[in-house]
Parts: C-alpha cells; sequence; structure tokens
C-alpha cells in the first residue's frame, strides 16, 4: 500500500460511515506515522511491531503471572518462565535436528536455507520463497551503477488475478535497495511496458 492508497482509504472510510468527527479516529489519524505501514517503509523495526511485542510478553508470562502477582511471586515466576522458555528451545532443537521440512522447489537456495536454518525458521523462509515464486522480471534497466528492475507478481484477492508491479531499484555503490508497489495496470505506463 502507498501513502496515496492509504490516504484515499481513510478518507472514504471516514465518509463512508460518516465518521468525520470521530476525536478517537482523529487522534490514530494523527499518529499514522507510527502504525500505518505505508510510512513505516522506511524504518527498520527488525520485523517487529510494539503489537508484537506486547504479544510476545504476554506469551512468554502466559500462566505464570496474573493482575494479583506480588513483586516476590514476580521474580520467582520470571525464573520459572525462563526456564520454561530454554526447555522449550531445547524441544524445538532437538525436534530440529531430528526432523526434516521437505523442500518445496528444486532451487538449490531453497536446499541451502533447508540445511543451514532450524525447522522453525526454514518454515518462515519457505513461506516467504513459495510467495515470490509467482514473481517475473518484466523489465531491467542499468545505468552506472544503479540498476531499476520491473517485477511483476500474480495475487489473488477477492478469488479474482491481480497483477502487482513491484519497482526495485538497487545501487550497487551504496548497497542499497528500495522498493515500490503499484497495483493492477493503472499504473504501467510510468514502467514504460503493456502487461500482458
Amino acid at each position: 500500500m502507498s501513502v496515496l492508497e492509504f490516504e484515499s482509504g481513510w478518507t472514504q472510510f471516514l465518509m463512508k460511515y460518516e465518521l468525520q468527527n470521530n476525536e478517537w479516529l482523529g487522534t490514530l489519524y494523527d499518529d499514522r506515522s507510527r502504525w500505518v505501514s505505508a510510512y513505516l517503509k522506511s524504518k527498520f523495526l527488525a520485523g517487529m511491531s510494539t503489537i508484537q511485542r506486547s504479544e510476545g510478553l504476554n506469551v512468554f508470562f502466559d500462566g505464570f503471572i496474573n493482575s494479583t502477582t506480588t513483586l516476590h511471586q514476580f521474580v520467582v515466576q520470571y525464573d520459572n518462565a525462563l526456564r520454561h522458555k530454554a526447555e522449550k528451545e531445547c524441544e524445538t532443537e532437538f525436534a530440529s535436528i531430528n526432523t526434516i521440512i521437505s523442500c518445496a522447489t528444486h532451487s538449490l537456495i531453497e536446499r541451502q536455507f533447508q540445511q543451514k536454518y532450524t525447522n522453525a525458521k526454514f518454515g518462515e523462509i519457505q513461506n516467504e520463497f513459495r510467495s515470490k515464486m509467482n514473481c517475473v522480471i518484466k523489465n531491467v534497466d542499468v545505468n552506472d551503477f544503479v540498476s531499476n528492475y520491473v517485477v511483476l507478481q500474480e495475487c489473488l484477492w477477492d478469488n479474482n488475478c491481480v497483477n502487482k508491479y513491484h519497482k526495485v531499484v538497487y545501487n550497487c555503490l551504496k548497497q542499497s535497495v528500495a522498493l515500490a508497489c503499484y497495483l493492477s495496470f493503472a499504473h504501467y505506463n510510468i514502467f514504460g511496458f503493456r502487461p500482458h
């Protein structure tokens, strides 16, 4: 989603449900740079959001503490939670060493991930890998140290095939990658080619 798509969708939402004067939604909108993915694209968050952090703490302490836990009980239960987490990690590592998740493709890259990562991490990588199998490079333009790629991604949206175009810019001097996403055929002229 781009910033323009978010802004347009937000405005349509407010108008459709007549919420233009809703104070809480106004405050939420004012803080959009903290929670809307379109505004967070250039920020490194190590794959985490504030919601994920609190959910992670809830899972960590689940069954160990509650709203009536005293400070002394908290310290004891914190040690118990750490011990429990370490045991779970050992069980997971044992299972990972003794079982193998099959590769979904004949790709050598996927095979390397399978050999180097734990089953849990390989499962995550494999899902990412599968989701990019429906991407095709449609155009490449190389100027000096900058390579511009246009990638077509076929997606399912409401049981219909929708084409998403991604413009990927790689700067080999800075070793940086920038990505822009455009939905459907509406923006194809930006890239100078026609959809098939």
